[in-house]
């Protein structure tokens, strides 16, 4: 009966009526009531159907919770400040969720300087950077990149790469690193 009830409550939140979702599903509207009342059991590659026309997982359907250590908040007051003094015009760097060996993507908030850094990045995985506000420029080896409040760039982690503020307004963005943790030494 559990899935039963995962399965209508579900649906319901969703919004569905059984004939949208037999549509969803090309299930039978019949069938599918059969079930959400008990009346039938569902073969695996039929919860897979419904679980996908609503968009939940099917552990969902079986009645799974998610456990404590599955979802992480990071706190403002937690976020970790990286910038070094011995380089003044970095702007701010810092840490909003750092990369572990349980987890593959790592947050930073910044706010870059106007002087290019002398040490341009480059590391393994992928990088997004998001503007949130102001004018920036990644500058790479053969080519420089001007995002405003809204773009968006995504690049291989390894193209050696600086970012600076353009213009008067602080520029902030959020940037995002998604690393293999195959290939990630131990922290």
């Amino acid at each position: 009966m559990m899935i039963a009830n995962s399965i209508y409550s579900a649906r319901r939140r969703r919004g569905l009526t059984l004939a949208q979702l037999a549509s969803a599903t090309d299930l039978d509207k019949g069938y599918l009531s059969r079930v959400e009342r008990g009346q039938k059991s569902p073969s695996i590659s039929t919860l897979l159907k419904i679980a996908e026309a609503l968009d939940v997982q099917v552990g969902q359907l079986f009645g799974e919770k998610t456990g404590e250590d599955a979802i992480l908040v990071v706190r403002r007051d937690e976020h970790i400040d990286m910038k070094s003094d011995e380089q003044p015009g970095m702007g701010l760097l810092q840490a909003i969720l750092p990369a572990s060996n349980r987890r593959r993507l790592s947050l930073f908030m910044i706010e870059p300087g106007q002087e290019v850094n002398s040490r341009a990045a480059d590391h393994p995985g992928d990088e997004t950077v998001y503007v949130l506000s102001g004018t920036l420029v990644i500058d790479f080896p053969d080519r420089s990149v001007e995002l405003r409040e809204g773009d968006c760039v995504h690049f291989d982690g390894h193209l050696r790469h600086d970012i600076r503020q353009v213009g008067r307004a602080k520029a902030r963005a959020l940037v995002i690193i998604a690393q293999d943790l195959s290939t990630r030494v131990a922290d």
